[in-house]
């Protein structure tokens, strides 16, 4: 008796949404780099003053932790979600709620309305419900037994 193993199909949406977050979460790396590494060309060529340059100067740890972890669980994330592994789920799940607690923390005590203004604010929130997106994304293909 032959053991066959089944393989699922996977919906063309899954390549559509795994590569736009892997393309996000690269561009938000060069981004993450760039403003650690005080890069001035960087920050000149996106037309932030001094101000933003003082708010990352001195990052506090815990938000650069949450970041960090944001950052690279949303590129891992990206990567299972393209090789249909289950584990996808889980690590968008992390990318979700650290990204959640970096937005509190540096909204609530870094002043980074006012510092960073509002139109990077708002894109700041945006990234932040697209990554619960992705998390929900996930879970409904896990559910519908899409992963291995």
């Amino acid at each position: 008796m032959s053991t066959q193993v089944h393989r699922i199909k996977a919906p063309w949406h899954l390549w559509f949404i795994g590569l736009f977050f892997l393309f996000l979460y690269s561009m938000g790396a060069y981004d993450y780099f760039m403003m650690l590494g005080h890069n001035a060309a960087y920050y000149e060529s996106k037309n932030y003053g001094e101000e933003v340059y003082t708010y990352f100067t001195n990052y506090p740890l815990l938000p650069l932790i949450f970041w960090t972890i944001n950052i690279f669980s949303s590129l891992v994330a990206s990567v299972l979600l393209l090789l249909r592994r289950h584990w996808v789920v889980y690590v968008s799940l992390v990318s979700a709620i650290s990204i959640a607690i970096l937005e509190f923390l540096t909204f609530a005590f870094r002043d980074r309305w006012n510092i960073l203004g509002p139109w990077i604010a708002i894109f700041d929130i945006s990234i932040m419900l697209m990554t619960f997106g992705f998390f929900f994304y996930c879970r409904n293909l896990a559910k519908q037994g899409k992963f291995f």
